[in-house]
């Protein structure tokens, strides 16, 4: 009988211990039950024998009370839903749940909770609108729902917390337009609601938000003009409007924008040209407008903007010349001008960049040399040129550019000698000269930096042979010398393990085709025609199983065709025509099914062409 009493009494104690956790613990276990995925440390962390749940993993207690007032469970990777029963948590103060994978809606009890001021649930699955009952709410200050796959349009009284001063809205689905009573929101500074389906116009209250900092409206579907009443806000950061369907001109700088950094108002479909009152805007360091239907001139007084770290101008009908003050911007990292109408010289006072790194002024009418002053900026690594109608030889101060990894020059009028001490240049990765009219011979050395990946001479004037160091380059894939007055014999092609396409077409090439060719195995593509090769075609080419495209036509090639060609089983076209050769073709070429075309015209094979060559 005693026996059966102490296991009573035992029994009693357990479950007052159990039954001890207080409310907040009991809820939090209730909201763990619609979790599919739980870390182990919250898993056996939240224990049902404790009284209170305020030294579990992620919660956060009022010290005095030990109410719950912090539920704090970022990147936990929990999957399934937020409960019902989160409502019943109402001191929570700080409920950020962001970066899991939590799904279904977001529960309507949450407007229990009205001390709430942080609610984050971001990075999430969570779906359908903002429920309505959240307006409860009014002491929000931050509301983070990005980044899940909320829908409906953002509701007006979301504008009328009085506390709020960050809304995240981003990367979500959501419709209609921008609340006009946007400008209650007084208290406002960071406001994103990037990427979404929103339509409408920009409303014209947002200039009551006088502390707004960071304003991020990019990838809509907004329609209409920029409202003058930016102009208004005197603390604003950053402001995105990038990807949209804007229109007019762009009235910016007229007030007091001192704070501005970040002025971003690319592919819009504005009308007029660049405003020159940008220049007041004295701290801005990022300025895009790409692709924008601007015209008219770039402003001399953006000159004035010496904070000025990039400067984005692309893919507009801007015109008239670059204007020789924005030497002036010292901090400026990167210039992209390109795709427009500029025409004139390239200044000489761009050489006062001394941080330039990224030069971008192709496809525009350029004239002129290129300024030994901008060879001298020793931080610069894209140097992009090509489609204008630059003229004169190339300074050699370019070969003092230590840090250069890309140099395009091609689709201009340079003449003269591509400086010989070009290959001495460790860091580049990519040349291409093609389409001017540059005469002598290839710089040797060009494999110095032992990271060359293409090298494109081509449509030039190029004499003399190519230096022979040119096919050991490890890294390169791609070699373009078609088209020039080079002359002697190929240079070996050791194995290299990178090389994808060789074009020497239409040059004054003798000698044979090197069997080393064959070891590069990636090779795709190769064009000899056109030249005075002769001799064999080297039986080792049959190593060339990724071969696609191979001309060999118009040379003194004789022989036959190897048999080891049968290897190709991914050819599709072959030209040997205009050729010496003269034997049988081989039965091998009826194993070549992927070809195309086959061009064999005017050789002395003996026998009947076979049927299935298509010429």
């Amino acid at each position: 009988m005693e026996l059966v009493l102490i296991l009573f009494l035992l029994q009693h104690v357990w479950f007052l211990v159990v039954s001890a956790l207080n409310s907040d613990g009991l809820t939090l276990l209730s909201l763990m039950r619609h979790w599919t995925s739980v870390p182990p440390s919250i898993n056996l962390g939240w224990n049902a024998s404790d009284s209170i749940p305020c030294s579990w993993e992620g919660i956060g207690c009022n010290k005095k009370t030990h109410n719950v007032i912090s539920l704090n469970l970022s990147g936990y990777a929990i999957s399934g839903q937020l409960g019902s029963e989160i409502g019943r948590l109402v001191h929570l103060q700080t409920l950020n749940v962001c970066n899991n994978n939590f799904s279904g809606v977001i529960p309507s009890e949450l407007s229990n909770c009205t001390l709430l001021e942080k609610l984050d649930l971001s990075e999430n699955h969570f779906t359908r609108e903002i429920p309505h009952s959240l307006k409860n709410l009014q002491n929000l200050k931050v509301l983070s729902l990005y980044s899940n796959w909320l829908s409906g349009e953002i509701p007006d009284w979301l504008f009328q917390f009085p506390y709020l001063e960050t809304i995240r809205l981003n990367h979500n689905r959501f419709t209609g337009s921008i609340p006009s009573n946007i400008g209650n929101c007084t208290n406002i500074s960071k406001l994103w609601l990037n990427k979404n389906l929103l339509s409408g116009t920009i409303p014209d209250s947002i200039g009551n938000c006088s502390k707004l900092e960071q304003l991020d409206l990019s990838e809509n579907k907004l329609v209409g003009f920029l409202p003058q009443s930016l102009n208004f806000l005197e603390n604003l950061v950053r402001l995105d409007v990038n990807s949209n369907s804007l229109e007019g001109n762009i009235l910016l700088g007229l007030g007091n924008c001192k704070n501005l950094k970040w002025l971003v108002l690319s592919n819009n479909s504005f009308s007029g040209g660049l405003p020159p009152d940008l220049s007041n805007c004295s701290s801005l360091e990022t300025l895009a407008i790409v692709d924008s239907n601007l015209t008219g001139h770039i402003p001399s007084s953006y000159g004035l903007l010496d904070k000025l770290l990039y400067l984005y101008l692309s893919e507009n009908r801007l015109s008239g010349r670059i204007p020789p003050e924005l030497g002036n911007c010292k901090s400026l990292k990167e210039l992209i001008l390109h795709a427009n109408q500029l025409e004139g010289e390239i200044p000489s006072e761009l050489g006062m960049l001394s941080e330039l790194q990224n030069l971008e002024l192709f496809e525009n009418h350029l004239t002129g040399e290129v300024p030994i002053s901008i060879c001298k900026i020793q931080s610069l690594r894209y140097v992009t040129l090509y489609d204008n109608n630059l003229s004169g030889e190339l300074p050699l101060e370019l070969t003092h550019l230590k840090h250069l990894e890309l140099l395009f020059l091609f689709k201009n009028n340079f003449s003269g000698v591509i400086p010989q001490s070009l290959g001495v240049n460790s860091s580049l990765e990519k040349l291409d000269f093609m389409y001017n009219q540059f005469t002598d011979p290839i710089p040797p050395n060009l494999c110095f930096g032992q990271r060359l990946p293409v090298l494109n001479f081509g449509n030039n004037q190029l004499q003399g042979s190519i230096p022979s160091d040119v096919g050991k380059c490890p890294t390169l894939r791609r070699m373009k010398l078609e088209h020039n007055n080079l002359s002697g014999v190929l240079p070996e092609f050791l194995h290299n393990p990178d090389l994808e396409h060789v074009n020497i077409a239409w040059n004054n090439i003798s000698g044979k085709i090197p069997p080393s060719l064959g070891n590069c195995t990636n090779l795709t593509f190769i064009d000899l025609s056109m030249s005075k090769l002769g001799g064999f075609i080297p039986p080792e080419l049959g190593n060339l199983v990724n071969l696609r495209e191979l001309f060999l036509a118009h040379n003194h090639l004789q022989g036959c065709l190897p048999p080891q060609l049968s290897t190709w089983k991914k050819l599709d076209k072959f030209n040997v025509g205009f050729n010496s050769l003269n034997c049988t073709l081989p039965s091998s070429l009826g194993n070549m099914t992927s070809l195309s075309t086959l061009i064999l015209e005017e050789n002395q094979f003996a026998g009947d062409i076979p049927p299935f060559v298509r010429t």
